[in-house]
């Protein structure tokens, strides 16, 4: 029941932190920036892929649940298509555990 439910909240943020990149491209001035927002023991951060039009980048969602310890990537392949796809998912544990080189 708790990883449904840590699911469940986490998908809930990756989905406000998409709609919250998605209403700042109602300004034609704005510029894509990394932005980060935190709750609950998560932390949702957006950051231009570098890639797409000067005037809208392409960008990518990074959830960390501190409680669960996971990072969780989001990022939108057809920007047309508007749907939002899990790109990869991984334990922070083993993230840092990988890059002390163990």
């Amino acid at each position: 029941m708790k990883t449904s439910a840590a699911i469940l909240a986490t998908t809930a943020f990756a989905i406000t932190a998409l709609a919250i990149v998605e209403a700042g491209r109602l300004h034609p001035q704005a510029v894509a920036d990394t932005a980060s927002t935190g709750l609950g023991g998560f932390s949702v951060i957006t950051s231009s892929v570098g890639q797409g039009p000067d005037e809208s980048p392409y960008e990518t969602v990074y959830v960390l649940d501190s409680r669960g310890e996971m990072l969780l990537v989001y990022g939108i392949d057809n920007v047309a298509d508007r749907r939002l796809i899990l790109r990869a998912g991984a334990s922070l544990p083993a993230l840092f555990r990988a890059a002390r080189g163990g």
